[in-house]
């Protein structure tokens, strides 16, 4: 599971949501608003023709060039977004959402040093409103390097922010199931799953926290919750799997 993929994303401009283009509306942004549409809907393709034709229009407009680095990133184009996302970060400069891209990215690429580095400097930013994403980012980047220490304190400072924030709960709890502390981990993703209940790898995870606690039925039943939630996925598969060797 690419961690990327786990809100650790932000688009730059969170004003678009689900408005819909006017009539005086500039080109170049209905290109753009259509292309976040796209982006949420997971069509990454079609993200791709929008914001390139908004580029075309304004090639240093930076909202654009990091809609253009999240659509290269889904499409595994890694290259191509971290070249849109350094454009971006060239024309604002010390941008925490611009930096904070940059590091999921990062972490997609298996480079958890300059992970480390963007969403250090994404998560200083007092101006920053989400400093809990780019610190939980921060924290995956040391779960990376094995640096379990690092990480959990990377997430704590998380859940000061926001202690709603579900996925700093989540990788916590991941975190103290590689220590060997299961007891400590099914808090975590429990309480993950009491703000997020629908994420089927939360459910894995507490599937194979209680088959490490030798208990069988807790963990078929956050497998089976895997199998409902994500039936076609490779962790629906997985969990498929965990509940024949359970029977």
């Amino acid at each position: 599971m690419r961690f990327s993929s786990a809100v650790v994303f932000i688009l730059c401009s969170l004003l678009v949501g689900c408005v819909e283009p006017q009539k005086d509306t500039p080109q170049q942004d209905v290109h753009y608003i259509l292309g976040v549409s796209y982006l949420q809907e997971g069509n990454a393709s079609r993200a791709l023709q929008e914001f390139h034709q908004a580029y075309e229009v304004d090639a240093h407009n930076p909202d654009v060039l990091v809609g253009l680095g999240r659509a290269y990133q889904l499409k595994g184009a890694f290259s191509e977004a971290e070249s849109f996302y350094l454009k971006a970060l060239k024309e604002r400069p010390d941008d925490p959402l611009i930096e904070n891209n940059l590091g999921a990215l990062y972490l997609d690429l298996q480079r958890p040093d300059d992970a480390i580095h963007y969403f250090g400097k994404a998560a200083s930013n007092l101006m920053f409103a989400s400093s809990e994403v780019s610190l939980t980012g921060l924290g995956f980047a040391h779960f990376q390097k094995l640096e379990y220490l690092e990480a959990i304190q990377a997430y704590r400072e998380a859940l000061v922010q926001n202690p709603r924030y579900a996925q700093a709960h989540l990788r916590l709890g991941e975190t103290y199931y590689a220590m060997g502390k299961t007891d400590r981990a099914v808090g975590e993703f429990q309480q993950s799953l009491k703000l997020n209940g629908n994420n089927p790898f939360t459910h894995f995870q507490l599937g194979l926290a209680y088959m490490k606690l030798n208990n069988p039925t807790e963990a078929a039943q956050y497998f089976r919750n895997v199998v409902r939630l994500a039936p076609s996925s490779d962790l629906g598969e997985q969990a498929d799997h965990y509940l024949e060797l359970l029977q």
